[in-house]
């Protein structure tokens, strides 16, 4: 059984993702209206949908769980290339939007507490299939070296994105082979965490964040500075 302190925990990291992204809007000058866009669409309506269970059935062909991370990561690239992305790729730091990255230690740490508990198979942790936390331990030192003014030579930085962006998709092909729609690992129990409040927001929100931000370091490596 799912621990409350592990959820109050879960709540918090979202908590503290969310004013990095405030923050990283105002920064930029995007605006109240994106911020409480994204935060609605994000947040609020897959929070309700699991709370009122519209987002269980696993059954259905495609799984409404799987059908709105799908939706959700496509509203993230095309967010990432609208003007909206242009201006927080021109008025964001390289260095802030490395360090964002960081925020995947802690949900490592929590997916393996998960994992104790009972609430995800052990392929989606460290002690599986999961290698997600090395994007989140090289992101807080790259972004700490660049954040220092080093200037980085562009091939670095570049790879560092293309590894994290590969990690951030063999977790989430880890995970939807592990939700009751595929079940490839019955040794376990199923990935109910997309279709669960307040887990819902871990595909809807957190996995969305990496995404974007690893969009947004492509869209500012093409710029003509160089990093640091």
């Amino acid at each position: 059984m799912l621990s409350s302190s592990t959820a109050i925990l879960f709540c918090l990291v979202v908590l503290a993702v969310a004013l990095a992204v405030a923050v990283g809007l105002r920064w930029a000058g995007a605006g109240v209206r994106p911020l409480l866009a994204i935060l609605f669409a994000y947040i609020a309506i897959p929070g309700h949908l699991a709370r009122t269970g519209a987002l269980g059935g696993w059954d259905a062909t495609p799984p409404p769980a799987l059908l709105l991370v799908a939706g959700l990561s496509v509203l993230t690239g095309l967010i990432v290339f609208s003007a909206v992305g242009a201006r927080l790729a021109d008025g964001i730091p390289l260095a802030a939007i490395v360090l964002l990255q960081s925020f995947r230690i802690a949900v490592e740490w929590l997916l393996h507490r998960l994992y104790l508990e009972g609430g995800v198979p052990v392929q989606m942790t460290w002690s599986g299939r999961n290698f997600d936390i090395v994007s989140g331990v090289t992101g807080l030192i790259l972004g700490l070296v660049l954040l220092r003014g080093v200037r980085v030579p562009r091939a670095v930085v570049l790879g560092w994105n293309v590894l994290g962006l590969a990690l951030l998709a063999n977790i989430v092909v880890t995970a939807v082979l592990a939700t009751p729609a595929l079940h490839r690992f019955p040794e376990g129990p199923p990935n109910l965490l997309p279709s669960t409040f307040p887990w819902v927001w871990l595909p809807s929100f957190l996995v969305q964040v990496a995404l974007g931000s690893h969009l947004l370091v492509f869209r500012r490596l093409r710029r003509n500075e160089p990093p640091g």
